[in-house]
């Protein structure tokens, strides 16, 4: 098995959790965002297996380099962080609600990668200006803060999608002045 099949796996496991928190948010069932966080948590661990398969493959060609290097690669590592940080999220405020809008973006992310016939998945050797200590430091420090900001964004179009009513928006109220935000 290689990366790039292990990957594209991962981008159909996306899919498919993408389509239960839909589906939860169309249906009102939290039986599919459950599912939904269950297929989100797969996808996460095959996206993570496929990142480490890829750094392996990279050595065995004697390249030696993180998996950081290219668009594909990007896009991948994307999805993976915006993937860690909704998964982190949801456990700690007990929300799904924003995997309606984070799960989708880890799908597109990853699909865009995948399809897009003007991006490839070949490993190949880093730029003069990419060998430095400091790569792997700095791109998961960005990434991390895409991340974020991605997150943010679906916290924002939840803030716009949810009904105005503070007692229900438990989310709001575990920030600090959450209550301030609804008034």
């Amino acid at each position: 098995m290689n990366s790039s099949f292990l990957l594209s796996t991962t981008t159909f496991i996306y899919a498919l959790a993408s389509v239960f928190y839909i589906g939860s948010f169309a249906f009102k069932k939290q039986i599919f965002s459950q599912a939904g966080f269950i297929v989100l948590v797969i996808g996460f661990l095959d996206n993570s297996a496929g990142i480490i398969l890829r750094w392996i493959e990279s050595y065995h060609m004697g390249y030696g380099h993180a998996p950081f290097s290219n668009m594909y690669e990007s896009l991948v590592f994307f999805s993976w962080t915006v993937a860690a940080l909704y998964i982190f999220v949801e456990l700690k405020y007990k929300e799904s609600i924003i995997g309606v809008f984070a799960s989708p973006l880890v799908f597109l992310a990853i699909a865009y990668a995948s399809f897009d016939p003007n991006i490839s998945n070949k490993i190949s050797p880093l730029i003069p200006a990419l060998k430095s200590n400091w790569l792997i430091a700095h791109v998961i420090t960005c990434f991390l803060g895409y991340a974020g900001f991605a997150l943010a964004f679906g916290f924002s179009i939840m803030y716009f999608v949810k009904p105005r009513n503070p007692e229900t928006d438990s989310i709001l109220q575990n920030f600090p002045h959450g209550n301030s935000l609804m008034n």
